[in-house]
């Protein structure tokens, strides 16, 4: 196990700043997610933890080593003792499984004997055992991501760094893979630093989340503390409350045009100005006009098995809702009124 520490951490691809004077610390025994959309400067941080990519200043240290310092790697890519699983599986598929797990023992020079119980120990722990004469082309998507994470792990790495390991699955093998790789890290004790675009992924896997925009991080904490609590309206957005409605003060209170006053919890901000953000699941949908809710009218529906999506028109505005399926499906073109669970409003003041 290792801890790491980025300190004022800078790359630049040219005038753009990819990396914007990031620092964090990873704390030692469990999991990291570095959260945002592409282009935001996760991956490079990773890289840049790595040793693939040099940074243009700061520092990071992994355990009590600075492996970067000074603008200039201290430590080589092959002596920081790291393990990386890519979004690609990089599997030879001309060797067996028990041969591309061993291949990165087999650079190190380790022992014929210790290599071989070293496969068969990470083959178990990734429960593959029994698969390691076969060939990667017998294997399913899931199978082979778990082949990857053996092969990284086999040499004990002091850190496993996971550049959008569930990308290429399907949806069921993604949430399969993520309570492996749980299993594993609280097996192993290791140290994981991993990046993802996907909130679902990052709040289900992680033990902290860095959620990162424009090579900064806009908000680091627990996932439960991101979720209820972003701390701005774009954490907001990031983590799933897509529905945004502008507010402004009239007579004292605050006022969504066309659509009416917003809920009590939301008027205890003093700002003149507001946005007012909700997830979609918060939204209670209720047949006809009743009353205390917003006037709306579906415009679409869409039946999702357990859910049902919305697109709801109210007044100038349009949100969209997801409730259970199992009470039917409301037709385009009907009445609702809409409110919001107790507690889920996000309220942020907004610039005039």
């Amino acid at each position: 196990m290792s801890r790491v520490e980025v300190i004022n951490l800078v790359k630049r691809f040219g005038a753009m700043r990819a990396v914007d004077d990031v620092s964090f610390d990873v704390p030692e025994g469990g999991i990291t997610t570095m959260l945002g959309p592409s282009g935001c400067g996760k991956t490079t941080i990773l890289r840049c933890i790595a040793g693939l990519e040099t940074a243009t200043s700061g520092d990071i240290v992994i355990g009590s080593r600075a492996v970067f310092s000074g603008g200039q790697d201290v430590v080589p890519v092959e002596a920081r003792n790291l393990g990386m699983v890519f979004q690609s599986y990089a599997i030879w598929p001309h060797m067996t499984i028990a041969q591309n797990v061993a291949y990165g023992l087999k650079v190190r020079g380790y022992p014929r004997e210790d290599i071989a119980r070293r496969v068969r120990a990470a083959l178990d722990l990734v429960r593959l055992p029994g698969y390691a004469e076969r060939f990667p082309g017998q294997l399913s998507g899931g199978q082979m991501q778990r082949v990857v994470l053996a092969r990284a792990i086999a040499y004990d790495p002091e850190l496993l760094l996971l550049d959008e390991p569930l990308a290429n699955l399907d949806a069921h093998l993604r949430e399969e893979m993520r309570q492996e790789l749980k299993r594993i890290q609280r097996e192993t004790g290791m140290t994981m630093v991993a990046v993802t675009h996907d909130q679902s992924e990052a709040l289900a896997l992680s033990d902290q989340i860095m959620v990162m925009s424009s090579g900064r991080i806009l908000q680091r904490g627990r996932p439960e503390e991101i979720f209820r609590h972003p701390r701005t309206a774009e954490v907001a957005r990031f983590l799933g409350a897509t529905n945004v409605l502008s507010a402004h003060r009239v007579d004292g209170c605050l006022v969504v045009a066309g659509v009416g006053a917003v809920p009590d919890e939301a008027q205890g901000t003093a700002a003149d100005r507001a946005a007012i953000l909700f997830r979609p699941s918060d939204i209670v949908l209720r047949p006809g006009d009743a009353e205390g809710g917003w006037p709306g009218r579906i415009v679409f529906a869409q039946f999702l098995g357990r859910e049902v999506q919305y697109l709801i028109r109210c007044g100038d505005t349009e949100l969209t809702a997801e409730v259970s399926g199992r009470g039917g499906v409301l037709e385009e073109g009907a009445t609702v009124s809409v409110t919001v669970a107790p507690g889920a409003l996000l309220v942020y003041p907004e610039a005039a």
